[in-house]
């Protein structure tokens, strides 16, 4: 027969089980009264677009006018396509382009730079540079001016197929090259250099090596590990986005333990982690293990329903295996 503190146990845990409420089962998202939607991306606190609804430094806007409704970082053209409470977000970014006529005159481009100083973003590690175009060699540069990563893509001529479905971004028609690991970026600013010097352009089309097989346009962009790159780009010759992905949290000097302390302290609700990276210059709230919900929220961390279920599953085993 199974002991009696087990079948106490089993009988506690399925009474848990029948009383939760019914916002047990779905953790709240956002503060009470708030819209925590815009189209399909659900939008946790300390994010927010209505009045009282978020954060300082979190402030999003949600164009309801757009079919589906469109998200945007406050004050920015970047459009929020994903949003992840662990502190990453997905925008989409316009790639530089430069175009030229046959003789290699300057006929179009678009100039796209990302500045995230003085917010609670920061660009992600995660994602690499690309140059797309021959020939091209593009880089990027931090806020003082200071070469951070670029790469060389070029053309051979035509005899040689560039249909290989294996063949990425290894400079031939497209390169990428990572960004480095040391430090999160704050401000990116694309260069295509040989386009940029006359010297260059008057060789477009002419020199034996690397301009058998030159393009009408030319790309360079920070783009996610999500980017997809074909052949088709080669021929583009207008605007595209790219997906980006860049880092938040909670903007604050020292770690966890001395922001515990402050009135703003972020992570708000009894159970929670906080998380501190000096990279980002910041912090992170979560959900201790065992619950699940929003940290940001004041009672927003409650205990699990799985983990409940679990158990009573577990409690229900060994009372069977001991009758």
């Amino acid at each position: 027969m199974a002991p009696p503190y087990l079948l106490l146990l089993f009988s506690l845990l399925l009474v848990l089980l029948f009383l939760l409420p019914a916002s047990q089962a779905s953790p709240p998202v956002s503060l009470q009264g708030c819209k925590n939607k815009c189209g399909n991306i659900t939008i946790p606190y300390p994010f927010g677009f209505e009045p009282g609804c978020f954060r300082e430094g979190f402030r999003l806007v949600c164009n309801e006018y757009s079919n589906p409704p469109r998200l945007f970082i406050y004050d920015t053209d970047y459009e929020i396509t994903d949003l992840d409470p662990d502190g990453e977000m997905q925008i989409l970014v316009t790639a530089t382009r430069a175009c030229y006529d046959s003789s290699g005159r300057y006929i179009s481009g678009t100039k796209t730079s990302i500045d995230l100083e003085s917010t609670s973003y920061r660009l992600s590690i995660s994602n690499y540079f690309f140059a797309i175009g021959c020939p091209n060699q593009g880089f990027f540069v931090d806020r003082a001016g200071n070469y951070v990563s670029g790469c060389v893509s070029a053309c051979p001529p035509t005899h040689y197929s560039l249909d290989d479905p294996d063949m990425s971004c290894t400079g031939v028609g497209c390169c990428a090259s990572p960004i480095p690991t040391s430090t999160w970026l704050s401000y990116y600013e694309p260069y295509a250099k040989w386009v940029q010097l006359q010297d260059f352009r008057s060789l477009r089309g002419t020199d034996p090596t690397i301009f058998p097989n030159s393009t009408s346009c030319t790309y360079v962009f920070l783009a996610s590990k999500s980017f997809n790159y074909d052949n088709s780009y080669l021929s583009n010759i207008n605007d595209f986005k790219v997906p980006v992905t860049i880092q938040w949290s909670i903007r604050s000097e020292g770690n966890c333990d001395a922001n515990r302390l402050l009135t703003d302290f972020a992570c708000r609700s009894a159970n929670h982690d906080c998380y501190h990276d000096k990279s980002l210059a910041g912090y992170l709230c979560s959900c201790a293990d065992g619950y699940e919900g929003n940290a940001y929220i004041p009672g927003g961390c409650q205990v699990s329903v799985i983990n409940l279920s679990y158990c009573a599953k577990i409690t229900s085993y060994l009372v069977e295996e001991n009758m």
